[in-house]
């Protein structure tokens, strides 16, 4: 895997240009003779981590505006949306059982961290995993499932390919994408349930952009991820590698060309402006930290390590909708296998509070979001939404499965609906379904097809096939403890009433006397 170099001191090259002792004094002027101390070690640091690469930094420098509180009308609400994105990639090294509990303990121990804080809607620090689909470990994205369900992040697409064509390249999508909805992830709530996922490309290759075939060989990977049911890329920046656009700190819509690279250039995101282009490119940070003498290119790894005194760069970046200035988005991304002493110890526990603190009080909000939660309220920005973004997280596409649904087994979700969830199970052994939502909280059993139907309190199971008995558990009425039923067969479930024939040729076998009614 292709890291980025760490964020290396760069001289405040602005402050080289305004270096005239006629027009300079005080801070300004020790300023450029910082800069100029580090220029000799910054010109070795450049060649040796090639942080020219990309071509951007001409254009950053022209262009770039960063962050000013006084620039917006005072009093303004300024919200603050933070998406931590990770290049998930559990080794294989040890066998698949290992790499099941390396995620289960990565996921606890940052479970640990997350939940001492909340953001201004009541969530805690959010986590999208972009998990490497080239090793297909189902119990490894069951055990993200897992936390998705929980309320701690979402599941992603991640892919390392090289050598593809469009088709190919197509061909590895759509067996991803039936291989992640099978645990839930990417797989849309809502009636006719639709594939829609973020992409991050392995090795910072997407569109063939590192001019290396091994990472890619496609260009045409935009229009391959469009058509798939992509939303948006979330692969830069990327320090230090050709693969990073000229264009940077943007939120912008990319149009696929025959060329590599084609993301290099694109129209920004504006709020009242229709979408032209064929991908989303949802940028991080990308700016010269003057305070620091440092690039910052919103790295969380170990040889970049999270720290408050980062936070003022990562605003500065400026990142937002162009005529939406005061929603500000810090994407950061890492790969948090690799870096767990980083995303699981002090460094980010630090970062969490420092967050919380300097972004969650007037001026600020402060918004935990996924990648989807972010591409959302982006929409809703470019559609002329207005007021607190925390109502737009699911804007324009439903949460996936595994947020509202959890099943140990492999599924296929049919329907689902505030009223009515359809399924069906892929497995032959016992499963256990758990829902977020209405009266059912869980069913057990050797369940094959489950269609549910909630209404004034009570569960309409209109269809279940399979091996019975199953096991249902329903959420009271009150705030007592679940209450179980057996269930053998179509019934409806009341909570303070046990199980209850359906009419006709439907029928429930349980036994009324050990339910108590």
């Amino acid at each position: 895997m292709v890291f980025s170099p760490p964020p290396e001191t760069l001289p405040s090259l602005q402050a080289l240009s305004r270096c005239s002792p006629w027009t300079q004094t005080g801070t300004r002027a020790r300023q450029c003779f910082r800069a100029l101390a580090f220029l000799p070690a910054l010109a070795w640091r450049m060649v040796r981590w090639h942080l020219y690469r990309g071509n951007w930094l001409p254009g950053h420098l022209r262009r770039h505006r960063p962050f000013r509180l006084n620039r917006l009308p005072q009093g303004t609400p300024i919200d603050v949306m933070v998406a931590l994105v990770d290049h998930y990639e559990p080794t294989s090294d040890y066998g698949d059982l290992a790499a099941v509990e390396s995620v289960k303990s990565w996921c606890e121990g940052y479970k640990a961290i997350a939940s001492r804080y909340l953001d201004h809607d009541g969530c805690h620090p959010q986590h999208t995993w972009f998990y490497r689909a080239e090793y297909p470990n189902f119990g490894c994205i069951q055990a993200l499932g897992r936390y998705a369900f929980k309320g701690l992040g979402e599941t992603e697409f991640h892919l390392h390919h090289g050598f593809d064509t469009h088709e190919t390249f197509s061909a590895k999508l759509r067996a991803g994408l039936d291989w992640f909805n099978q645990a839930g992830a990417m797989i849309t709530t809502e009636p006719e349930p639709k594939q829609r996922f973020a992409y991050i490309a392995g090795n910072w290759g997407l569109d063939n952009g590192t001019g290396d075939p091994s990472h890619s060989g496609c260009n045409t990977e935009l229009l391959a991820l469009r058509d798939a049911g992509c939303y948006a890329d979330f692969t830069f920046p990327a320090g230090g590698v050709r693969a990073q656009p000229r264009k940077t700190n943007s939120i912008y819509y990319a149009t696929d060309t025959p060329l590599p690279k084609s993301y290099d250039t694109g129209i920004d995101v504006a709020v009242g402006r229709p979408p032209s282009g064929d991908l989303l490119i949802f940028q991080g940070p990308s700016v010269i930290d003057w305070s620091r003498g440092r690039v910052e290119m919103a790295a969380v790894e170990s040889f970049a390590p999270p720290s408050p005194d980062r936070l003022g760069a990562w605003l500065k970046a400026n990142v937002h909708v162009q005529g939406r200035p005061e929603w500000i988005f810090v994407k950061l991304h890492t790969h948090g296998m690799q870096s767990q002493d980083t995303m699981l110890g002090r460094a980010l526990d630090d970062t969490f509070r420092a967050m919380v603190a300097t972004w969650n009080r007037p001026p600020f909000r402060l918004h935990f979001v996924t990648a989807r939660e972010a591409y959302n309220i982006v929409k809703a920005a470019e559609a002329g939404r207005v007021g607190d973004p925390g109502q737009y997280r699911d804007f324009l596409i439903p949460p996936p499965a595994n947020r509202r649904l959890l099943c140990s087994g492999p599924y296929r979700l049919l329907h689902y609906g505030p009223d009515r969830i359809k399924l069906e199970v892929l497995s032959l052994d016992p499963v256990r379904l758990d829902f977020l939502d209405g009266p059912l909280r869980s069913l057990t059993g050797r369940v094959r097809h489950l269609e549910l139907v909630f209404q004034s309190g009570m569960v309409d199971i209109q269809a279940i096939n399979g091996d019975p008995p199953f096991e249902a558990e329903l959420r009271p009425s009150n705030s007592g403890p679940g209450v179980s039923r057996p269930v053998f067969g179509p019934c409806v479930l009341r909570p303070d009433e046990g199980s209850v024939p359906l009419e006709g040729t439907r029928t429930c076998s349980a036994d009324f006397a050990q339910l108590g009614v």
